[in-house]
């Protein structure tokens, strides 16, 4: 179905358990944490956007360079420049979401961002990723069955690596070619690279800011994810009734109020019918 856009199926998918409601407000600045770029040359970063965009291009809405691409990437492959290393936001709460009050509505207050404070790595955990991303050559001993299979390769080599091959081979510079041009030139990348852009601009949209990528809570709006709502939570307990009270604007055991705040277009309906029948189901009347 041609005429499904990106934007159309991430509509569809928005049905899934990833995303909720619409946003709610925030007390705490939505921000990554700061790192310093350097890991990527300015053409490397250029090229990068440009890819971005070839993965989630943007139309009526921000594409893959604007959600934050590159500095998703260079911060997961300069996580060990910082102690603690910048691979497991830490936690309960990222501020975003308010306390609840004695009533069993939001409050005016809001708790810290432990989510910008990252979490110390065991042993097993540091080992796992720096060989995830230096690959053999990171860890003493180089990588489990490595006379085997061979050395593993690292992500910050496969990510540099396929972008030099991409910058040499493109037939002009990435960041004037066409929206058409430059799809048809991403899906002409080695596979191998390409599934890693792919893996690795979705992970930048819609992982929480504090990774470097969803400036804005951008990507979670886009596809309407309320993002993590602890402390606050759905079904608020009051100390003063001495029971739970559900938020209006989200209720748990009665329908949502309010439109739907992206109706489906016919494509999207015609493509979920589709598939319904190609996984051998039926619709009902």
């Amino acid at each position: 179905m041609a005429s499904l856009s990106r934007r159309d199926l991430f509509r569809f998918l928005s049905a899934l358990p990833i995303t909720y409601a619409v946003p709610i407000g925030c007390g705490f600045s939505n921000a990554p944490a700061p790192y310093t770029p350097g890991f990527f040359t300015d053409a490397e970063r250029s090229a990068l956007d440009a890819r971005a965009d070839a993965v989630l291009p943007p139309d009526d809405g921000p594409g893959g360079a604007a959600l934050g691409a590159v500095p998703y990437i260079e911060r997961l492959l300069t996580a060990f420049d910082v102690d603690p290393p910048a691979i497991f936001a830490g936690g309960p709460f990222s501020g975003r979401a308010p306390n609840p009050a004695a009533n069993g509505t939001p409050s005016s207050t809001f708790p810290p961002n432990d989510f910008a404070n990252f979490l110390p790595l065991d042993a097993v955990s540091e080992r796992a990723w720096r060989l995830r991303l230096y690959g053999s050559k990171g860890v003493a001993g180089g990588a489990p069955n490595e006379a085997l299979l061979g050395p593993v390769v690292g992500l910050r080599d496969a990510v540099k690596n396929g972008l030099a091959a991409a910058i040499k081979d493109a037939p002009q510079a990435l960041e004037v070619m066409l929206p058409a041009d430059l799809a048809d030139y991403f899906n002409k990348l080695e596979i191998t690279f390409r599934n890693l852009l792919i893996e690795l601009v979705f992970q930048a949209a819609f992982a929480a800011p504090e990774y470097g990528g969803n400036p804005g809570l951008a990507g979670w709006k886009m596809v309407h994810y309320e993002g993590d709502v602890q402390p606050l939570g759905y079904s608020i307990f009051s100390t003063d009734a001495n029971a739970y009270k559900e938020r209006p604007d989200a209720p748990m055991s009665t329908a949502n109020v309010g439109p739907d705040p992206q109706p489906m277009t016919a494509d999207t309906i015609a493509f979920i019918d589709n598939l319904v029948a190609v996984l051998g189901g039926r619709k009902l009347p």
